[in-house]
This record gives C-alpha cells, sequence and structure tokens, in this order.
C-alpha cells in the first residue's frame, strides 16, 4: 500500500448509546441470501490522519452511508517494546472539528471523536485501527521477534480500541520475508484474538472485536505469508489488489491493478521480482485463487481498489495500435501530491485518450503529445471488477484512499459505482458496530457507554 471544505458537525440528538448484545463468538462467514438472491457485502474505506492538513478532507466528509467500515491509517509499532502508539496526535485526538467545545474533563477530540459520532449515527459502521502501512514496515521485524513484544503489541492495540470507540484493528506489515516472521505472526494473531475477546467478555457483552490483515497480493510475499495458520484467528483478508506496475519499480508501462494476466500484451502485467531476478505475471486473480484456497471462506477476502493512478513520463510508443501500455519510459509523471501518483477525481487530464482492457479488465489513459500514460479505474472497470467479485463469492470491497475519489453523488464516483453493482446498501452486511467502551480513559467516549442500555441483537 502506498499512501472541500469543512464539513459540519455530526448531530448526536436521538441516537441511542447501545452495547451490542451477547452473541455467539464465531469467525463464520456466511453467504447470505437476500433481496432477490443477492449475497451480503463489505464496503469499506481507508482514511489516512494527514488527509486533514494539504488534502483539506476530513472524516465528517466521508460517505458513511455507503460504507461498512473504515480503515484509519496510521498507527506505528515500537521497533523495540512493540507497543503501538499514534503517530499523529493533533489530527488523531486533538483537532477541534467545527462545533466541538472544550470541557474540563478528558475529552475525546480529533478524527476519532468524529468517527465515534459517525459510527453513532451508522450502526452498520465499523472502525479499524490499521496498524502498520508502507511508512512504517520495517518495525515490525523487530517489534514482533519476541515474545513480549507480541503480547505488548496486542495489549496496546487493544488500549486504544477501548479509549477510541473502535471495532477492531488492522494489521498492515509490508511484509513477512521469511519463515521465522511468518512464525511470529500466527503467534501475533493468535494473542490478539485471546486478549480481544477476554476484553470483550468482561466489557463489551462479548462483542466480537474484529482482526483484518491488509494482505498482499505480489506472490513474491503472499507466498511467505502463512494465511492458513493465521486464517482462524482473522476476520478479515483485505488484498491489496494494486501497485502492480508504476514509475520507479516498473520496466515498461503497465496497470496498476488488473484482474487478469494479458496474453496479447504481457509486459503490460508481468512485473520485475527483485528477489528472482526475473519477470512475473501480477494480477488480481491468481492472488485471489491463493488465498480461496488458505482461508475457511472466500467472504473473508475483501477486494481492494485504487482511488488513484500510476502516471508514468516520457514514453517511448513503438506499439503498433499506438496507446502506450506495455512500452518503455523514463521517470514518474505529474503527481498531485506526490510526482507519479494521481487522485482519481483529476483523471483523465486534457488532452489524453482513455482506454479500456477486458481481456485484463483494467484501463489507462495516453496523451501522445506529452507522452504521459496514467493507469486508473474507470467507473466501466469498476463496475467489471465488482462483478468479479461477486463472482468469486468474495466478501466486498474497500478502496485506497478516501480523499482521491469524485463526491458520492456524482455518476463517476468508482465507489457508488461499485456499490450500486453490487445491489446497493440493502446488499450490505449488516453488522452492529460498538458505542459501549466503560473502560475508556476519554469522559465522552466513557459517559456514552454509561448510558448504554442493550441494542438490538444481531
Amino acid at each position: 500500500m502506498r499512501f472541500v471544505s469543512a464539513a459540519t458537525l455530526v448531530s448526536l440528538a436521538s441516537l441511542v448509546q447501545a452495547a451490542p448484545a451477547n452473541h455467539a463468538n464465531t469467525h463464520a462467514h456466511p453467504r447470505v441470501a437476500a433481496h432477490g438472491g443477492g449475497a451480503k457485502f463489505q464496503s469499506g474505506i481507508f482514511y489516512v490522519n494527514w488527509a486533514i492538513y494539504g488534502r483539506q478532507h476530513f472524516v465528517t466528509d466521508l460517505p458513511a452511508d455507503k460504507l461498512t467500515k473504515v480503515n484509519y491509517g496510521f498507527a506505528n509499532v515500537n521497533n523495540s517494546t512493540g507497543e503501538v502508539v499514534l503517530t499523529d496526535e493533533w489530527a488523531d485526538v486533538q483537532f477541534p472539528y467545527p462545533g466541538d467545545v472544550a470541557t474540563n474533563g478528558t475529552q475525546l477530540l480529533g478524527n476519532f471523536n468524529q468517527l465515534y459520532k459517525l459510527k453513532q449515527k451508522n450502526r452498520n459502521l465499523k472502525v479499524i485501527l490499521s496498524v502498520g502501512g508502507w511508512s512504517f514496515r520495517a518495525n515490525f521485524k523487530p517489534a514482533l521477534a519476541t515474545a513480549a513484544g507480541r503480547q505488548r503489541f496486542c495489549e496496546s492495540s487493544l488500549t486504544l480500541v477501548a479509549d477510541l470507540g473502535l471495532d477492531g484493528v488492522d494489521i498492515d506489515w509490508e511484509y513477512p520475508e521469511d519463515a521465522t516472521d511468518a512464525e511470529n505472526f500466527v503467534d501475533t494473531v493468535q494473542r490478539c484474538r485471546k486478549h480481544f475477546d477476554e476484553y470483550s467478555a468482561l466489557n463489551a457483552n462479548a462483542y466480537h472485536l474484529e482482526i483484518g490483515i491488509s494482505a498482499p497480493a505480489g506472490p513474491q510475499w503472499y507466498s511467505i505469508m502463512p494465511v492458513k495458520e493465521m486464517d482462524p484467528y482473522v476476520d478479515n483478508w483485505n488484498l491489496m489488489a494494486f501497485d502492480y506496475q508504476g514509475p520507479g519499480f516498473s520496466n515498461y508501462t503497465g496497470h496498476l491493478s488488473n484482474v487478469y494476466a494479458s496474453k496479447t500484451n504481457p509486459k503490460s502485467t508481468n512485473g520485475w521480482d527483485s528477489e528472482k531476478q526475473e519477470f512475473t505475471p501480477f494480477n488480481t486473480k491468481q492472488a485471489v485463487d491463493f488465498y480461496k484456497a488458505n482461508v475457511a471462506s472466500p467472504s473473508k477476502i475483501q477486494l481492494g481498489m485504487p482511488l488513484y493512478g500510476r502516471a508514468f513520463a516520457n514514453v517511448v510508443d513503438l506499439s503498433k495500435d499506438g496507446r502506450g501500455m506495455g512500452q518503455k519510459f523514463n521517470g514518474s509523471g505529474d503527481g498531485t501530491w506526490e510526482p507519479g501518483t494521481l487522485d482519481y477525481k483529476l483523471l483523465p487530464q486534457n488532452g489524453s485518450k482513455v482506454f479500456t482492457d477486458k481481456e485484463v479488465l483494467a484501463s489507462w489513459s495516453w496523451d501522445a503529445k506529452r507522452k504521459q500514460l496514467v493507469s486508473f479505474d474507470t467507473p466501466k472497470v469498476a463496475a467489471w471488477k465488482a462483478d468479479y467479485l461477486k463472482k468469486e463469492n468474495l466478501g466486498g470491497a474497500w478502496w485506497w484512499e478516501s480523499s482521491g475519489d469524485l463526491e458520492i453523488t456524482s455518476n463517476k464516483s468508482l465507489v457508488s459505482t461499485v456499490v450500486q453493482q453490487l445491489g446497493g446498501v440493502k446488499n450490505f452486511q449488516q453488522s452492529l458496530n460498538n458505542l459501549y467502551y466503560p473502560q475508556s480513559k476519554y469522559d465522552n467516549i466513557r459517559g456514552a457507554a454509561s448510558n448504554s442500555t442493550a441494542g438490538p441483537r444481531r
């Protein structure tokens, strides 16, 4: 994984503060038939804590009614002790949104306060703390190398969940490198599952706190990931089905997030494997096939989709079709926040032509005059991917990251397109979030719990 105006405060009037009732603590993910025989799906998105700055994108801008989950990035892990810590306390717990009023008590503000309010208003919306990500990837190996570090990882993760009013954690380790890392990862999720369940039994009416894994889609990494051994303790495998090709790590212009390998233009979908020193296919199908063979149910797999494009510069187009794909290039193209990475909402650029390839389920734009190619998903491709995940009986879709999409009301919004293609919100998986956190150190979160009554059964 690689990385407008202030919205109004969400009203709390008439909201019931509820602790979900006791329920069986199982890991089943049934494909429930409903609404004309359709399956139930999840719809998730990453919100990043740096979005409040240059992007001017706030939690209150999220299309909460079109989502079942928000993954919040990122927390970090101390590479010595294993402790999970927040990375931007101003954005996370201090930043005052419009309408926030300081009190004499210990009050949660910032993005997490707003996320809790979204949960109160949207009881089918869960908030997950994502730990790690690309920037902090190197900390996992030493942090989880000892039993004490793994235990501290789980305890400190749970402390943040209980304080901030969250529904679980997502572990984004990019990536385990060897058998020792794999063994330590299994032990970590097993410890966390036990620790979370013990907490919930005492403090949350046995509410099931989720454990998700940001799962690699590259074969050199998922082949090391101990998926089968971890699966009994994991609720969601969030497949990072993007960054297959891009400037800085590719030899040819290629597809960012193709579902299938290309037979007609293999250079566009074959990436360089630095470990094996050879070209190897990168595509979603082979990753999905691997995970399906190693998890209890395909509905535990959530298909990741990009809300950005990869821009290749100085393309030397020698192709017969003159579309720039699978060609040599030199350097990164335009970028919104960093060179070579463009927000979807700014695509396609003026002067470029857009092409789609149903063989691989991918699209791109090509500006022959500027010699720039951008690989990104169009609404047509997003709809194809929704059909693909339905065909494969996957659990749903998620996106990286929320600031890149168009307004949810736009007919070109990728999130809206996929939700509609999956049958709309009526086909969402129904699972109450938790609002009951009696151990929170924050008065406004703990206080909500003190006023709670038992919620409806699942």
